[in-house]
């Protein structure tokens, strides 16, 4: 958590994120533009996840929803630490057999409530051929896959602040505390003397740094050789974070310049 007076100005900080949801966008042409196997197929789908909640949380910031920005926050966080363990342990694909698997089994158990009966029906629930074998010989040996702890990640990676004021701060505003909806009480109402409330945007800056650590752990895992200029970027948007250098607009201008006429990567051989 930064000092109040060491932060930028709203409309900084959405310049910054409008950017980084540019770049993530470029990059998602660039994997479709070519085969993947499971293991980009999941890192694509990371960086996608990733933007779409640094959009999200810069849209509840606009409408005063603080608490929900921070839990949104604190999901990017979790997503930052699997996909780093992801990689360090080279579990894509069984990560991808549990998630299809756990997915199987909560939707089969709402097919089988008699509750539902008759209910959970339409294309959701049903099954390919492929799925169904699929599901045959993961329930023969069930995956053994199992969620990291948070904590012992941020760590390895060397990023503890990351958790203890990130993850861990965000976690209080996940379950319900006594004074939950207070600061929502007088946003609503506007009845006055309203109270002074610390000032949330730190959120901001931390969503834009956690972005831009996934994206930057995605090109790394990923099959693909990235051209400097994304690199270049990502270092660029961290020195804006540090200390309000708006270099990375060169970088982001450059990238549209390249974009969409030049491959921004090339398949690893």
């Amino acid at each position: 958590m930064e000092e109040e007076n060491k932060h930028l100005p709203f409309n900084e900080y959405r310049d910054g994120a409008d950017s980084l949801y540019a770049v993530s966008a470029m990059i998602l042409f660039s994997f479709g533009k070519h085969a993947v196997d499971t293991k980009d197929l999941i890192i694509r789908n990371f960086i996608a996840r990733s933007a779409m909640m640094l959009k999200g949380i810069f849209k509840l910031w606009e409408i005063s929803d603080y608490q929900d920005a921070w839990i949104i926050y604190r999901a990017l966080l979790d997503r930052l630490f699997h996909l780093h363990d992801l990689g360090a342990k080279g579990e894509f694909c069984e990560f991808d057999d549990w998630s299809f698997f756990e997915q199987y089994k909560a939707q089969n158990k709402v097919k089988s409530d008699p509750e539902f009966k008759g209910q959970a029906v339409g294309w959701v629930y049903e099954l390919t051929e492929d799925q169904k074998l699929r599901i045959k010989s993961l329930s023969k040996n069930p995956p053994k896959w199992g969620r990291p702890k948070a904590e012992d990640v941020a760590k390895s990676m060397g990023l503890s602040f990351l958790y203890k004021y990130g993850y861990d701060f965000a976690s209080s505003h996940v379950h319900p505390m006594a004074d939950d909806g207070h600061q929502d009480f007088y946003t609503l109402t506007r009845l006055e003397p309203t109270p002074r409330f610390p000032n949330q945007i730190s959120v901001l800056s931390n969503s834009i740094l956690a972005s831009s650590v996934i994206l930057q752990e995605a090109l790394n895992l990923s099959s693909f050789r990235w051209r400097r200029v994304l690199w270049d970027y990502l270092e660029q948007m961290r020195l804006f974070l540090e200390k309000g250098a708006v270099a990375y607009a060169e970088s982001f201008l450059k990238l549209g310049h390249m974009f969409p006429d030049t491959e921004l990567c090339e398949k690893v051989a």
